[in-house]
């Protein structure tokens, strides 16, 4: 059914439509990032119990793009929109992705067969999907309202993007032996690296 045009209805025809976002704009891209998480945790529900080993991978690519996406949007678009919203709005969404971060951690050291693992990743999705939605429907237009150069933010976010992706792909460092492991995973915002189980 049609929405209603009358008086009290939620259409608000006086309301000035929001700008529309360039192609390549960091608003486009980041829009772009929140379709793809989508879809990876969709692709998860749809997978076979059974298939461990591509719900294993699924899981591990799908914490590595949550990662980089939060990565690209503290260091590139909440700076953005510093002294444009409140700050608080900006302090909930970090809070949510060291949330999403926690939640990520524990992923490292789950298997699909665990008893938490199902459970982790259900509630990594419930958290993300309300993340994103706030962030489209309050931050992405308060940013578009700015008339910020969302393209030149937008080439910013790609080039930042593919030194993350190349230092994801390049080899892991060398380490001492002497040197204990757990001071170099984990990092907050750094890239994972699953902990192989012994089979």
């Amino acid at each position: 059914m049609p929405p209603s045009t009358h008086e009290g209805s939620a259409v608000h025809p006086s309301r000035t439509p929001e700008p529309p976002e360039p192609p390549g704009g960091i608003l486009a891209q980041l829009r772009a990032d929140h379709a793809r998480i989508h879809a990876m945790f969709h692709a998860f529900a749809m997978l076979d119990d059974e298939d461990d080993a591509g719900r294993e991978a699924l899981v591990d690519d799908l914490c590595d793009e949550l990662a980089l996406h939060a990565m690209l949007e503290e260091e590139l678009f909440y700076p953005a929109l510093r002294g444009v919203v409140e700050d608080s709005l900006l302090d909930d969404a970090a809070l949510e992705h060291d949330s999403a971060h926690e939640l990520i951690v524990q992923l490292e050291t789950l298997f699909p067969g665990d008893d938490f693992f199902n459970a982790t990743v259900a509630v990594l999705a419930e958290e993300v999907a309300h993340h994103l939605a706030r962030e489209e429907n309050l931050l992405f237009p308060a940013l578009a309202r700015t008339g910020a150069d969302q393209v030149a933010l937008g080439l910013r976010l790609r080039e930042r993007r593919a030194q993350l992706v190349a230092d994801l792909a390049s080899p892991p460092p060398v380490i001492d032996g002497a040197e204990p492991r757990g001071l170099l995973r984990g990092q907050p915002g750094g890239p994972r690296e699953r902990r192989s189980r012994p089979r």
